[in-house]
């Protein structure tokens, strides 16, 4: 006696389609991954089950022992050295993606975050063609590009995160060129929100403030309570803070969040900078 066919409702092949699409592997791309702020990215989003290929500039040490402790944790990381000014350095994280997509039978690409950037740029008056240029090439142009490219490789469901800041709603006389990179990177993260949302596509923000990313000058206790003051809530925020706003851009649980900032910087965007305030470096010697 033969085995009576079983037909598949829509239903069931619905909720068969969504199981292999749980199983596939996720790849998710971190730019900046050697800091503070990228290396608690990436670990966060290794926890999430995602394979994150790892961008850094010229740490290997510190992107080589991200990778050690991902492996630990039981999760995959690639680190992938490449200069985001050039193109060949955007070439090079293109590639790895397409390698990683291609190795690993069918997994897909689920986010991008665009998390590297010049930090601390000059006055109007210090300003060179040469500084300016590199700020705008790392912290808008290789944005733009890395999405242009990577957004290809993306279907319907995934996620772009780019890093903005607080200096983007906070006037400051002495860190102009940084402010208007990410202010651009706003503007950049709500223009494509629309052209990608036709695909499925989500293009989000995280503002951060104030983050304590290893830098030797958050350790110095003028330098610290200077921060501090710039928000409602007082202090710095630690690198997680970003990573877990980050985490829940690229989750499921945001599937209908696009064009949207989170800000995690503590209120500092409430309010003006202090009057005559030229910026944390004028509180060091």
């Amino acid at each position: 006696m033969s085995e009576p066919t079983v037909q598949k409702t829509d239903c069931g092949q619905a909720m068969a389609d969504e199981a292999d699409e749980s199983r596939r592997e996720t790849i998710v791309v971190v730019t900046g991954a050697s800091g503070g702020i990228g290396a608690a990215i990436c670990a966060a989003l290794s926890a999430d089950g995602h394979v994150v290929v790892a961008q850094f500039a010229s740490n290997r040490a510190q992107a080589e022992r991200l990778a050690r402790v991902v492996s630990v944790r039981g999760g995959t990381c690639v680190p992938v050295q490449a200069d985001l000014t050039t193109h060949d350095g955007l070439v090079a994280v293109v590639d790895t993606v397409t390698k990683q997509l291609a190795s690993r039978s069918g997994a897909r690409l689920a986010a991008l975050v665009n998390n590297a950037a010049l930090m601390q740029g000059p006055s109007l008056s210090a300003a060179t063609f040469e500084t300016f240029d590199a700020f705008v090439h790392l912290n808008v142009r290789a944005p733009f590009f890395l999405i242009q490219a990577l957004s290809t490789m993306m279907t319907a469901g995934a996620s772009i995160v780019n890093i903005s800041s607080a200096s983007a709603h906070i006037a400051s006389g002495g860190d102009p060129i940084y402010a208007m990179t990410k202010s651009a990177v706003e503007s950049l993260t709500r223009n494509l929100a629309i052209e990608l949302g036709a695909n499925g596509i989500r293009v989000n923000g995280v503002i951060p403030g104030y983050t304590d990313n290893g830098h030797p000058m958050f350790q110095d206790p003028a330098a610290r309570q200077y921060m501090g003051e710039m928000s409602v809530l007082g202090d710095v925020a630690s690198p997680s803070t970003v990573a877990d706003a980050v985490t829940f851009l690229v989750s499921d649980a945001a599937a209908r969040t696009t064009g949207s900032f989170i800000d995690v910087s503590a209120g500092m965007t409430l309010r003006p900078r202090r009057t005559g305030a030229a910026g944390v470096r004028s509180t060091r010697s």
